[in-house]
């Protein structure tokens, strides 16, 4: 990129940062620091800066007697790529457990704790917790994160051609608890604080001598309250063969709250999962975002910050809506060895319902079970876009 291009961008995402500034608790129904770069939700499963912080729900049909048989230590160094941050490597060290006093219907809790560093020098860690109570009345979780990371900013709508490379410091703080209304049936409130300011990060030898860099100083703090509402019929949380999972959000952001912009973001996705025999499984998912109000820039909805869809560099198909949808062929040669086929369809645009340009994506991917007794997989993905290909490397299923 050129120095005069780059000082159009850098007026250009100067004024859009003036009135779209902000921090981006994620467009989508999962919590992401950052385009693309950490997510909470294991239903999908994107390949984020530290890797997916997955809720681990193992099937349990033992007394509260037996809970002894449910810890376990886990802590693996993880290499992982993302089209956003490049390679990366992500070191979590989790707690599995059931206390004496949860029930048997009760998910395993988990406490842990990540680090990351990756190649394009991005950093940072966190604390997490979840668990239920009650046989699975209560769902409930808790995350506290800081990161520092350097990525580039393709701006709103289809862009392929210019980015503003940024600077991103930010920390993060999430509540949720969710209750049981009907069986498999789960609603509630998500809290998310964030603070986060973003600068120019430009190659100290792009600019001319003695030119000093643009600096677009934006610093703000985000507060966002969530309603949302979770049903849940899989039969396995890392490799589900059959049932349904169905999420819906809406964000609100208001100065009332302590948010420095007062916008809304809504999500809904729905997951299907259906067996074919002893080996194969076919898994559909549909998945829309919309968001409207003084939203900030780097909360639009944007293929690559997700599995909606592979082949994207994050953040160039960024706008206001997003609608997607893809199915997935994943088949077991083996116990702990098998194969996908993936195939979608998607658009983003500036008005909700509205189909602007058609975005396919196509891919396979071969699977190895790393942690068998969940029946959890490393995943290695090579997805055609429009106009790139990329490759996946990361911990579960894709959706």
């Amino acid at each position: 990129m050129m120095y005069s291009a780059c000082k159009r961008q850098a007026g250009w995402a100067l004024l859009l940062a003036l009135v779209l500034a902000g921090w981006p608790p994620g467009a989508r129904s999962d919590v992401k620091v950052a385009p693309g770069a950490l997510e909470l939700e294991s239903a999908h499963h994107e390949e984020g800066v530290p890797g997916d912080v997955i809720d681990v729900r193992v099937d349990d049909e033992a007394s509260s007697e037996e809970t002894g048989a449910n810890r376990e230590f886990v802590i693996a160094p993880l290499p992982s790529h993302s089209p956003l941050l490049g390679w990366k490597l992500a070191v979590p060290a989790m707690f599995l457990y059931k206390p004496s006093f949860t029930e048997p219907d009760d998910q395993v809790w988990i406490t842990g704790a990540v680090g990351f560093y990756s190649e394009s020098e991005s950093f940072g860690g966190g604390l997490f917790h979840s668990g239920s109570l009650g046989g699975d009345l209560w769902r409930l979780r808790g995350a506290i994160f800081g990161a520092e990371l350097n990525y580039d900013y393709y701006g709103i709508g289809n862009n392929l051609e210019q980015s503003v490379p940024l600077k991103q410091d930010m920390g993060m703080l999430l509540a949720e608890a969710l209750h049981q209304v009907i069986p498999d049936m789960h609603a509630g409130l998500r809290v998310i604080v964030n603070r986060t300011s973003a600068t120019l990060n430009l190659p100290e030898d792009f600019l001319p001598p003695g030119t000093p860099t643009p600096d677009i100083g934006i610093d703000f703090n985000l507060v966002t309250l969530a309603p949302r509402a979770q049903y849940d019929t899989r039969d396995n949380q890392f490799y589900p063969t059959e049932g349904w999972l169905v999420e819906g959000q809406v964000g609100i952001s208001r100065d009332w709250v302590g948010s420095d912009r007062d916008y809304e973001d809504y999500s809904f996705d729905a997951n299907a999962y259906f067996s074919f025999g002893a080996k194969s499984v076919l898994a559909a998912r549909i998945a829309t975002a919309y968001v409207a109000g003084d939203v900030p820039f780097f909360m639009f909805p944007a293929f690559g910050q997700q599995s909606d869809l592979r082949g994207y560099q994050t953040g160039t198909y960024r706008n206001r809506f997003l609608l997607a949808t893809q199915a997935e062929w994943r088949y077991r040669f083996m116990p702990r060895f098998g194969a996908v086929a993936f195939a979608g369809v998607g658009t983003v645009d500036s008005e909700f319902g509205h189909w602007g340009e058609t975005l396919p994506s196509a891919g396979v991917g071969v699977r190895w079970v790393i942690a068998p007794n969940n029946n959890m997989s490393l995943r290695f993905d090579i997805a055609r876009g429009k106009d790139d290909t990329q490759f996946y490397l990361g911990m579960g299923e894709a959706f």
